[in-house]
């Protein structure tokens, strides 16, 4: 634990730090285009997009920033560059389908402090063959993993993800012919395709989860995990990481496990749970207003409305969802043995979604980045 009377004690400014995830929707420079030969930005509107990030990233100061949704890494790093960022990694590629032509964007990470490992994700074969899977099972985005050296807090190891989306993945490539025709055929294969989607997302959750237990269980670093999920996190299909855990003393197999009392065995466990920080940043606000009501006893000193409802970060049509998040180990939550940080600001940014101008907001993102920031414990 940090002495902060010390001369050479670490200042505010070193004892916390903001982390953001944002999906940057088609970030391609011209003349390159995604997914079809006319979604190619005009030079006009290719400046905006990058003003407009230019201006959210110097507004908000993140420390480490998650991208989704990258064409055009190359260009992603020189504006980070420009704005203060010295580390960069985007490891993957897009796909080029013809000529000038991109799909299967790339995930990328900027970092104030230096990156001292990074590595692309990949499945388990093994499991891959346990779950029933197909043998070219793949990530549809590779995932990142990034280890930055932060000042006081030491390595911390960062993962940006962008989990398959819930559009239809199967294709008239892939099935010719469905046996319908007309509205049966189009209805049965979006239901089919959308299963599909789950059946991926679904997938990749599990695997890189047990590809983040894995690199715990050998680096024993804090971790976090941000991006777009794709879906919400209460999901059946994000099981491996909404910290659900159902334990049945049957299934302990492990005879050291077995022998723990109740709370040991949940401490324990909950050492390898995944949290999420807007959530941490929710229970520690009402832990501190309990606080302030006990000091002073009166409840007319606080503010005795109920907190805001989440803010969604995407909408379709007039249905927002949260869809981004950022999600970190034990060491972030105060009520854990372990404890080595706590989360003391979430944020949501989604004026570009609710109110739009469209001047300044016509060429920006379809998600609304979100901002966390954790102090160190001293």
């Amino acid at each position: 634990m940090l002495n902060v009377n010390d001369a050479s004690s670490p200042t505010a400014s070193e004892l916390s730090f903001n982390v953001v995830s944002i999906n940057l929707f088609n970030f391609i420079e011209p003349p390159y285009a995604f997914y079809d030969f006319e979604n190619i930005y005009s030079d006009k509107q290719w400046q905006k997009k990058c003003a407009w990030l230019s201006d959210f990233i110097n507004q908000s100061q993140p420390d480490i920033i998650g991208f989704q949704e990258v064409f055009s890494p190359d260009a992603l790093a020189k504006l980070t560059q420009s704005l203060g960022y010295e580390y960069f990694v985007a490891l993957d590629e897009p796909e080029v389908i013809s000529d000038y032509v991109y799909r299967s964007p790339v995930v990328a990470i900027a970092s104030k402090y230096p990156i001292v490992d990074s590595v692309n994700v990949s499945p388990d074969p093994q499991w891959i063959t346990q779950l029933g899977l197909a043998d070219t099972f793949a990530f549809s985005r590779k995932p990142l993993r990034a280890t930055i050296q932060l000042p006081v807090f030491g390595p911390c190891d960062c993962y940006v993800i962008h989990l398959k989306s819930k559009r239809s993945g199967v294709s008239r490539d892939d099935i010719s012919e469905s046996g319908l025709q007309g509205g049966p055929d189009f209805v049965a294969r979006q239901v089919l395709g959308r299963w599909a989607s789950s059946l991926q997302r679904g997938s990749e959750s599990a695997l890189l989860c047990h590809q983040m237990l894995m690199r715990r269980q050998q680096a024993q670093q804090p971790f976090m995990l941000m991006g777009d999920f794709n879906d919400t996190l209460g999901s059946e299909l994000l099981a491996a990481f909404n910290n659900q855990l159902r334990v049945f003393r049957s299934d302990i197999e492990d005879p050291q496990l077995a022998k723990l009392g109740e709370t040991s065995l949940m401490a324990e466990l909950h050492q390898s749970s995944l949290y999420d920080s807007y959530e941490l940043f929710i229970a520690a606000t009402k832990c501190n207003a309990t606080l302030a009501q006990d000091e002073f006893e009166s409840a007319s000193l606080l503010d005795d409305e109920p907190h805001a409802v989440r803010q969604a970060t995407h909408y379709y049509g007039n249905t927002g969802s949260v869809l981004d998040y950022i999600l970190v180990s034990s060491e972030f939550n105060p009520t854990q043995q372990q404890n080595l940080a706590h989360i003391i600001d979430y944020q949501t940014f989604d004026r570009h979604l609710v109110r739009p101008d469209y001047e300044r907001d016509s060429d920006s993102t379809d998600h609304a980045p979100v901002m966390m920031r954790f102090s160190v414990r001293t």
